[in-house]
């Protein structure tokens, strides 16, 4: 989203970098779009997900560490 980029250029110009290198480190190899939390959510409500209970969905690209 148009904030999403405006956070993500502040956070690359605190930093002293470009926007590429912000997100150079994110496995997919770019930042996510709402088409990705869309297909998310829209999985969540399917009939697909009828057995889904008590988890979380991490929509991220790989970006959380996994500890």
């Amino acid at each position: 989203t148009p904030g999403a980029d405006a956070i993500r250029q502040n956070f690359a110009d605190a930093m002293e970098v470009s926007l590429a290198a912000t997100t150079a480190g994110i496995p997919l190899g770019r930042p996510g779009d709402p088409r990705d939390i869309a297909e998310a959510v829209a999985y969540l409500v399917s009939d697909r997900a009828q057995w889904v209970t008590g988890v979380s969905l991490t929509v991220d690209g790989g970006e959380l560490p996994v500890i």
